[in-house]
């Protein structure tokens, strides 16, 4: 289908194209350097003929672009490489470039090409996007945590106000213990977040598995007080297993407090330890309300919550407790599944992997 002027034709079209095109002998010695590639590196072509293709590439990405022009050339294998480029301002662009084998008419692989361009203002536009998100997600949780403290402190300020006129003392006493367990339930928020924000854990963060559930249990069996729930905790004798404390401890402290929750009226708050080769194994289960399968794929969305539909008036519902446990557990790399029947109950396992050197005897 070529006329006479076809390979001077094919020519120009590869000097003029719009992307930076460069191609290779067998060698991988630069064959072809067109116009776009002489604007995109500042280089003419005259200065770039015959020298290493690699020599454009920065050393940090050397090695594997190397391999890619190689399996090129031997194998006919296409690939993609992605590199930072100084322009001559000294401006950081992002270039994109495809590799591909060079064939000629009898099939043979005689060299390789890469298709460069520059995506810096796609990337710097994804970042904006990106950036405009979290600003936006960083609005809904402000304003979401700013309505949870309102509604604490004005419950707190209420209750204040109505013990400080009441002569009555057993009625004070009540009041008052509202107004502890609302300041418990913001500071646990708190500590959540916080425990959220410091990422991962330290070495001096870790803590035996048995000490914390015990400081767990204790701090359950105050929390349901006065509620008509049973409480059990089955922990075996286990060996010493280090654990990160903090966002294990608000993982546990978060699903326990959604299963308390989820029992208004009483019922049972069940939690199984146990400890394998590789994971510790910590079940929580209750006798509550349940959760359908819709609510099931959403209960880990922050501030989407279920609690205000059955605990009309409570401060607590922020929709955040859950996801927070499952924030912490991708930051210390445990996993949280969730099985659950409407109006029987839910159990939430939490998984958490045994640390890399192991567990000790328990002296």
């Amino acid at each position: 289908m070529q006329s006479d002027g076809g390979e001077a034709y094919f020519r120009e079209l590869c000097e003029q194209i719009g992307v930076a095109l460069i191609a290779t002998d067998v060698e991988l010695n630069i064959r072809t350097w067109n116009a776009a590639a002489a604007r995109m590196f500042g280089v003419a072509a005259e200065r770039m003929l015959d020298t290493p293709v690699v020599s454009v590439i920065p050393l940090d990405r050397r090695i594997p672009a190397e391999r890619m022009f190689h399996r090129a050339v031997e194998a006919g294998e296409t690939g993609e490489l992605e590199f930072q480029h100084r322009d001559s301002l000294g401006e950081v662009r992002e270039l994109s470039g495809t590799i591909a084998p060079v064939v000629s008419e009898s099939g043979v692989h005689i060299g390789a090409s890469i298709c460069l361009r520059d995506v810096t203002r796609r990337i710097h536009l994804q970042s904006e996007v990106h950036e405009s998100r979290k600003m936006a997600a960083l609005g809904a949780m402000a304003g979401a945590i700013a309505h949870h403290f309102n509604n604490v402190l004005g419950s707190v300020v209420t209750s204040i106000d109505y013990a400080s006129a009441c002569s009555d003392a057993a009625l004070t006493k009540r009041v008052l213990g509202q107004t502890s367990r609302a300041l418990m339930r913001a500071s646990a928020l708190v500590n959540g977040l916080l425990a959220f924000a410091e990422g991962a854990p330290q070495a001096e963060d870790l803590s035996d598995l048995t000490e914390l559930m015990n400081d767990l249990a204790d701090e359950l069996e105050h929390t349901i007080d006065g509620r008509n729930i049973e409480f059990m905790l089955n922990l075996p004798t286990l060996p010493v297993v280090p654990v990160p404390r903090t966002q294990l401890f608000t993982i546990l402290r978060n699903i326990s407090q959604n299963a308390i929750e989820a029992m208004p009226n009483g019922g049972s708050l069940h939690i199984d330890v146990s400890l394998s080769e590789i994971a510790a194994v910590i079940v929580i289960s209750d006798t509550g309300c349940g959760l359908d399968k819709d609510t099931q794929s959403r209960i880990f969305e922050p501030f989407w919550s279920t609690k205000s539909d059955r605990l009309a008036g409570s401060t607590g519902a922020t929709g955040l407790g859950l996801a927070i446990a499952h924030g912490l557990a991708q930051v210390i790399g445990a996993t949280i599944t969730v099985a659950s029947e409407l109006n029987k109950g839910s159990s939430f396992t939490v998984t958490v992997p045994s640390p890399s050197d192991g567990v000790t005897p328990r002296t």
